[in-house]
């Protein structure tokens, strides 16, 4: 029975898995970091003016992948009105192929940047969960922080993107 209620105990904590992978709310942290493209993506050109949505990501996590149609699709919609998704990929060097071919494959038209060094993970995730996303509003504060994927979730996202799209640019 002990073993049973210490099973139960440890497989109930992997589940809750958010409880310990919350950004820090308030304003967010600035990075710069070079895309897949080798574009220099740096965070604060787009803080104060669009809405942002980050996602740590890695190929070989299957909620992942499954997640980035649909962060496509939310991109492609909302990005005329000042939406952007930067996708941050936790793989190891080993798999840097792995990525640049996904994000070709599935033409991922918003930035993609590899977190070697951890420094972004520092950031927004030290947990290292994946996928995590964080939405950031026009003001440049963390609104919302999401861990896991299910089916469904993009309408939620949705919502909260065209909430956030709703309130005017910043002068």
């Amino acid at each position: 029975m002990r073993r049973f209620v210490l099973a139960a105990t440890v497989a109930l904590a992997a589940c809750a898995g958010g409880a310990g992978t919350k950004a820090k709310a308030g304003v967010a942290s600035n990075f710069s970091a070079v895309d897949v493209a080798g574009k220099n993506f740096q965070l604060r050109d787009h803080l104060g003016k669009d809405v942002i949505y980050i996602d740590f990501w890695a190929t070989f996590c299957q909620p992942c992948t499954a997640e980035m149609p649909h962060l496509k699709a939310l991109h492609e919609k909302y990005a005329p009105q000042g939406f952007t998704v930067v996708a941050i990929s936790m793989d190891g060097p080993e798999s840097l192929g792995d990525v640049r071919a996904f994000v070709q494959r599935n033409q991922l038209p918003f930035p993609v940047v590899v977190d070697e060094d951890s420094s972004i993970s520092a950031l927004y995730n030290p947990r290292k969960s994946a996928p995590l996303g964080v939405l950031i509003d026009r003001a440049g504060k963390v609104v919302k922080v999401h861990e896991g994927y299910n089916q469904g979730d993009e309408r939620t996202l949705e919502v909260d993107v065209a909430g956030l799209l709703s309130t005017p640019r910043a002068p």
